[in-house]
């Protein structure tokens, strides 16, 4: 019997060698087939590269254009040192990218248009732009399978099985800034008191009800509230009525972009509000705001002008020491900008992350199709820059982060990080952001 037991021993372990012989050379196999797939070239000649197309649509002219056009230069520079192999292993890989840029002026039908235009263009991806015209191309987005990268940051989009955006959502950013003036006025023995200014449109409004529920929790008075669009000239108005009803120890939250932003902080110093502090969501106060300003206003307004951020401001990442920040600053520079921003980095970083998921896929042997790039978005884990905190999406919510910088302008016009920010991860309700996030892209 113990004969018996040690061949029927011996031959299960001849079976199993050659089970684990099988895998192995049907591993080998597979893999031989995905090399063939990637492209080749005879020896010494150059290879030809495939394009992916992507679809990049921008505010170039409209309302938002002061920012848009920095996201179209951080996006060019990126694709252009992504195509001279210079950054991932895209090229390497055998591909190139091809931006197609579409200016919609901030302007719905526009961007329902060029989406419907990038589709007859056989784009896999679409680096799409802000809050409005994101939610309102949501339905098709997510019924059509086309994943969607936006600079709306609004957390509405982020239980969307294809939008994405990598910065912390706009409503867990401000929580950060309540958090934040709820410390500022306690430092200083005072009462902690925000005013609420903001556009009349959903980019505006969106980060609305989670400011109330966070102010209400923080034990924050919300004093006024008043809409300064983004097309304002003037503030003055509004920040008498803010002053009549706050007093002059509170806290202005701006809701605008760069433009509206620069106008309200004009305003502020005409009246001589000496004592407020104005802190801007990411799109408002950025590099240009000094020289927006004039020398007189920033000198007055510096050390009381804030904003909140989920990347590296301009000089910061001009001074770091890390070959991805040199390639940034060498890419950007090469275009000719006078004020290099932050919003040039986030639109290196948006592109950055989105090429890392191309590359993650092709590495993995899948084909670059919509479906698969949403695959690898979710499942290639955690993607660092040396410009923000790392990004990663998960299935059924692609909250990328939960870390704000809050930065300071200086009375020079220049800015310094004061504070970072982690907030909790809040659960992808509705009771926890006060919003409606059931339904907006779901088929």
């Amino acid at each position: 019997m113990r004969g018996v037991s040690k061949a029927v021993g011996i031959a299960i372990v001849v079976v199993i060698v050659a089970v684990i012989a099988a895998i192995l050379a049907m591993q080998g196999q597979q893999a031989q087939m995905a090399a063939a797939e990637q492209p080749t070239a005879p020896a010494g000649a150059p290879m030809e590269l495939k394009t992916i197309t992507i679809g990049c649509l921008v505010d170039l002219s409209g309302p938002t254009s002061g920012v848009g056009v920095d996201v179209s230069v951080g996006q060019k520079a990126f694709v252009s040192a992504v195509n001279d192999g210079k950054i991932t292993r895209l090229k390497e890989l055998g591909y190139r990218l091809e931006c197609i840029e579409r200016d919609f002026a901030y302007k719905v039908p526009e961007a329902q248009t060029a989406y419907q235009a990038f589709k007859q263009q056989g784009v896999v991806m679409i680096w799409g732009w802000g809050t409005g015209d994101t939610l309102a191309l949501a339905v098709d987005i997510n019924r059509d399978g086309i994943p969607y990268t936006s600079y709306s940051y609004t957390v509405t989009l982020t239980n969307n099985p294809y939008n994405f955006f990598m910065m912390p959502t706009y409503q867990d950013q401000a929580r950060a800034a309540v958090r934040f003036v709820k410390k500022y006025f306690e430092e200083r023995g005072l009462e902690p008191k925000l005013a609420l200014t903001y556009p009349n449109v959903p980019y505006g409004l969106e980060p609305l009800p989670t400011i109330r529920l966070e102010a209400e929790k923080a034990g924050v008075a919300i004093c006024a509230e008043e809409i300064v669009e983004l097309t304002a000239t003037t503030a003055r108005e509004q920040l008498t009525r803010i002053r009549g009803k706050c007093g002059e120890d509170v806290a202005i939250w701006i809701g605008g972009t760069l433009s509206s932003a620069v106008v309200i902080a004009k305003s502020a110093y005409e009246l001589g509000m000496d004592r407020a502090i104005l802190i801007s969501n990411i799109w408002g106060f950025n590099e240009k705001t000094a020289k927006l300003l004039g020398p007189e206003a920033t000198q007055a307004l510096g050390g009381r002008l804030y904003r909140v951020t989920g990347a590296k401001m301009w000089d910061e990442v001009a001074e770091m020491d890390d070959p991805q920040a040199r390639l940034l600053v060498q890419y950007i520079t090469a275009q000719g900008v006078k004020t290099p921003t932050e919003v040039m980095v986030r639109a290196w970083i948006n592109a950055y992350v989105s090429a890392k998921a191309l590359e993650y896929l092709i590495e993995q042997g899948k084909e670059i199709t919509p479906e698969n790039i949403k695959w690898a978005f979710e499942n290639m884990g955690p993607v660092e820059t040396p410009f923000a905190p790392p990004i990663q999406f998960k299935p059924g919510d692609h909250r990328p982060g939960f870390t704000t910088f809050v930065y300071v302008m200086n009375g020079d016009g220049s800015w310094s990080q004061v504070d970072t920010v982690e907030v909790e991860e809040l659960p992808l309700t509705n009771e926890a952001y006060g919003l409606d996030l059931q339904g907006d892209g779901v088929p």
